[in-house]
């Protein structure tokens, strides 16, 4: 399916640029992001060359034998957490566009309803967690007094997080302090003598803060070329561990829990 060059070209440009942002911002690797990319603007005709880094997104469409005629780059300050509703949106989209005829138009609406998909609602985000939180403490060997206690203290973690998230504090500052605030909850309940001993709380409080997908990305990137941003992920996965361990380290001081 051809489209005029220029103008429309233009369009479809800026249309990949948005989504591959959105696929950054939700926590997509990079191969994920180049290949859906590519997909869809293979579908229009033209071959897509992307420069990708873990904060901003260049591409350039061209069609053989014509020079590029389309130029542009996007980048983000920060990298929010993963919604993998809008990755697995974003996929569909690119194998519908591949699979049948849409024009522009069409793909500008299908676009922009993919890259504001919805989180979950927090409320339900931090009462999955608090339990999935208080399940680890259980697995770990914890009792029932301290998967109760772990729960609360997940769950106030994680209410700090998402407050500063929204405030745009720096996100290994953001680490820090939630771990601190959870580690605190099982220290309160410590100081006061709930439970003998409380180390399972301590160990599984602070696991919603582990940066699972960072630490995966990282991984898959490396094997997959990407050695730059496999590094910056990694690197950056390494500095949200130490602030976790900053974090817990604070509070063990603080109440010379031993």
């Amino acid at each position: 399916m051809g489209i005029n060059l220029f103008g429309e070209s233009s369009q479809l440009g800026n249309l990949l640029l948005l989504l591959g942002v959105a696929l950054i911002k939700s926590g997509a690797g990079c191969a994920r992001i180049i290949s859906n990319i590519s997909r869809i603007a293979n579908a229009y005709g033209y071959e897509a060359n992307v420069d990708l880094g873990t904060r901003h997104i260049s591409i350039s469409l061209h069609m053989e034998g014509k020079e590029n005629i389309f130029s542009g780059s996007k980048s983000i300050a920060t990298l929010p957490g993963a919604n993998f509703k809008v990755i697995t949106a974003i996929s569909k989209l690119s194998w519908d566009v591949a699979d049948s005829k849409i024009n522009l138009d069409e793909l500008d609406t299908l676009t922009r309803n993919a890259i504001d998909f919805p989180h979950y609602k927090r409320s339900l985000i931090l009462l999955l967690t608090g339990i999935a939180g208080s399940a680890f403490c259980y697995i770990f060997g914890g009792n029932s007094i301290e998967m109760g206690i772990t729960f609360l203290a997940t769950l106030f973690g994680l209410w700090i997080k998402q407050e500063m998230v929204k405030k745009s504090f720096n996100p290994f500052l953001v680490t820090y302090v939630s771990a601190i605030s959870a580690a605190l909850v099982i220290g309160m309940f410590w100081k006061i003598g709930v439970g003998t001993t409380l180390e399972h709380a301590f160990a599984t409080c602070i696991l919603f803060l582990i940066p699972g997908v960072l630490l995966i990305n990282s991984f898959l990137d490396l094997l997959d070329g990407y050695i730059i941003n496999g590094i910056d992920r990694g690197f950056n996965a390494l500095m949200h561990a130490f602030s976790i361990a900053a974090g817990l380290a604070t509070v063990i001081y603080f109440f010379k829990v031993v």
